[in-house]
């Protein structure tokens, strides 16, 4: 137990270290890309915000205003994950909390990990490595600085641990294990609800392939625990159906995901073997392969670097795998070790297919791949290149048997200790990713400072508007001003169908909904009106100031920023404040409109 401790404590340091220097700011920074606008502190505060005014957290009035937004929605999907995040908020602030969980979902990953080697390899020094592998890769670190829900990988790494574990031994302890491994799985992210039964799939498959003695109670309770945790999603789903649009369309809201998305989001072949574009020495060399069909087109979703040291090492394992089952290595009382090595191959292997895109073309034959046949099933997910974690996982632990082979070799614990620290060393190389650190210093413009000392109780309106799915700048913005916004509408219901109509505000009935919606302030972004090419875009602030129903109330110059905000990256467009002068327009009209 007291070895286990100083694990976890050396993961906590190792965390510090790599994440530097988030930990030393936590209160007013994010871990962040600066090339991103995805993450978004908004839900922490808006939790924070309705304990202290005692106002229901499940639904908000303070986005897609005044029709308003459900986000009982999250809160029935997530419960175990929203929890954490009121205890996190509520003593601290939305920047504390958000990072606790950053920080966290990297400490717990390393030590998960960490318990599954241990476990299998009986080695700590070996099992230590294994954490670091899975714990500092690449994908987990693009994950911490866009996709908060996805940087939680910890649960998937416990979920694999307590398999094993039922394997080993079939009992009530390991059985509810695998249950509440799987269902903290569920109750943070549907992407890694899918791989964590992935997981379980390939475990029953290969299970069946060894036809093992006592399998098929292993199978059993694996499938019982899997089918009741579908059961309690599909509770929580289920009633969610009809407020969800089912649409084939970019947007992140839709059942539907674009076919195409899943060539763009799929794993390339450099994917997984050129360092992080985020690597201070060797990250050019990546970057200048991004968009190439050989590696990829985004920064984020393949980022899929395994680590040649990783690779290496658990190579080494499966040459020692195949070696020693050549000369009988199960019947040396080894049955045990051989299996896992070999689950661990055909997992990864498994993860390597579900990776790829939907086909390959091979000298004008088409080769189907697993993606495929699951996008007629589920088309709600299209980033397959995501299946690259498990993947990692696989490798990580791989990579634990390798070294633990390596440091068989040699004969005095100190040798063992400097080999392995070698090791340690040069894997956190491979995986190092600053400078420049990925730090967001939140520091909002000066006209939402302008909009919290105005007096009352009002809403407004950012434009252009975001109509194709929620700005979650605006939204973060708003954790500064606190002011309603009539932004952050949802692609299919009826919000954003009204604000589809008065996209232009220089239209002459723009104003009129606007004053109906009871906006009273308008901030034009004058700047990002030019960014998308279009000459109406071009055109149109210099159209909306001839707009009879608004007036021109301040205009704000734009504002440089520090270097890695992202909400600053281009530095801060000038914005006209107008305020809506025009008559309320009839509901029937936008009723009509919005059809």
């Amino acid at each position: 137990m007291k070895k286990n401790i100083l694990a976890f404590i050396g993961f906590t340091v190792l965390t510090i270290v790599m994440t530097y220097p988030l930990f030393f700011k936590i209160t007013d920074h994010i871990a962040g890309f600066s090339s991103t606008d995805e993450p978004s502190v908004w839900y922490f505060w808006w939790l924070k915000y309705a304990y202290l005014h005692k106002i229901p957290s499940s639904f908000s009035l303070f986005v897609s205003a005044p029709f308003g937004f459900d986000l009982g929605i999250f809160q029935r999907l997530y419960p175990i994950c929203i929890g954490i995040r009121k205890l996190l908020v509520i003593p601290f602030n939305e920047f504390v909390a958000w990072n606790l969980e950053i920080l966290a979902g990297f400490i717990l990953s390393a030590f998960f990990v960490y318990l599954t080697t241990r476990y299998l390899v009986k080695d700590r020094t070996a099992a230590f490595f294994s954490g670091i592998i899975f714990a500092f890769c690449p994908y987990h670190f693009v994950r911490a600085w866009q996709h908060i829900g996805f940087s939680q990988t910890q649960w998937l790494a416990l979920f694999l641990f307590s398999i094993l574990l039922l394997k080993a031994k079939t009992n009530k302890k390991n059985i509810i294990l695998v249950f509440l491994s799987l269902y903290l799985v569920f109750s943070f992210d549907l992407y890694y609800a899918y791989f964590a039964l992935f997981i379980a799939s390939v475990f029953i498959i290969y299970l069946l392939l060894k036809k093992q003695k006592g399998s098929f109670k292993i199978i059993f309770w694996v499938a019982i625990v899997s089918l009741a945790n579908l059961g309690i999603l599909a509770s929580r789903l289920i009633p969610l159906m009809g407020t969800i649009k089912i649409d084939i369309s970019p947007s992140a809201w839709n059942i539907v995901r674009p076919f195409d998305d899943l060539f763009s989001q799929s794993a390339r072949p450099l994917s997984y073997f050129l360092p992080s574009t985020e690597h201070p020495i060797f990250g050019w060399l990546t970057r200048s392969f991004v968009g190439s069909k050989l590696y990829g087109t985004s920064f984020t979703e393949h980022a899929l670097y395994l680590g040649w040291v990783p690779l290496i090492l658990a190579f080494v394992a499966i040459m020692r795998w195949r070696k020693d089952r050549g000369k009988g290595y199960e019947a040396q009382g080894d049955a045990a070790e051989s299996f896992h090595i070999g689950f661990l191959i055909f997992l990864a292997i498994a993860a390597w297919l579900f990776s790829q895109p939907p086909w390959w073309n091979w000298f004008g034959l088409r080769i189907y791949m697993p993606s495929f046949f699951l996008y007629k099933i589920l088309p709600m997910f299209r980033a397959y290149c995501r299946f690259g974690i498990i993947l990692m996982l696989a490798v990580a632990v791989l990579a634990g048997f390798g070294l633990k082979y390596i440091l068989e070799k040699f004969k005095t614990q100190r040798t063992k200790m400097a080999i392995a620290i070698l090791f340690y060393g040069l894997v956190l190389f491979e995986f190092w990713n600053y400078p420049p650190f990925k730090i967001i210093p939140f520091k909002a413009p000066q006209v939402y400072y302008w909009l919290k000392a105005q007096e009352g109780d009002f809403t407004i309106a950012e434009y252009p508007l975001d109509v194709k799915g929620p700005n979650e700048i605006y939204k973060s913005y708003q954790t500064k001003h606190e002011k309603r916004i009539i932004n952050g509408t949802i692609p299919g219901t009826y919000p954003n169908k009204v604000s589809r109509s008065i996209l232009r505000l220089s239209s002459e009935y723009a104003a009129g909904v606007l004053k109906y919606l009871g906006v009273k302030y308008v901030l034009v972004h004058k700047d990002d009106y030019l960014r998308t090419g279009l000459l109406e875009d071009e055109q149109e602030p210099a159209l909306i100031a001839k707009n009879k129903g608004l007036r021109l109330v301040k205009s704000f110059p734009p504002e440089s920023c520090a270097e890695g905000d992202i909400r600053c990256t281009d530095g801060v467009s000038a914005v006209d404040v107008y305020e809506v002068l025009a008559k309320p327009e009839k509901k029937e009209t936008i009723d009509v409109r919005a059809q």
